[in-house]
């Protein structure tokens, strides 16, 4: 496996406790084994387009998403919830 994953740059050093990643979600990324006791915890923040509009989900796990991450936001509405807030945006109020 490791030899399959050499041809894209493998970088597998430890993360020292506080550290963050930040890289583009079609970043091909993945974590190695959790080898403690504890479970791993992690944070994902996703930034999308203020303009944004939700499409109707194409299987069960995005049904699911769409109802957890989306909550009142019907299908064809910009996403704009109390999850999904605008961060900012460089058009005059």
């Amino acid at each position: 496996m490791k030899e399959k994953l050499a041809r894209f740059g493998l970088a597998e050093e430890a993360f020292d406790l506080g550290d963050v990643s930040f890289h583009s979600g079609w970043t091909f990324h993945r974590a190695g084994a959790n080898k403690t006791s504890r479970m791993r915890e992690v944070i994902t923040v996703i930034y999308i387009d203020m303009d944004i509009k939700l499409v109707k989900p194409k299987n069960k796990d995005q049904v699911n998403d769409t109802q957890w991450w989306c909550p009142g936001v019907e299908i064809g509405e910009v996403i704009a919830s109390p999850l999904n807030p605008i961060l900012y945006s460089s058009r005059p109020e």
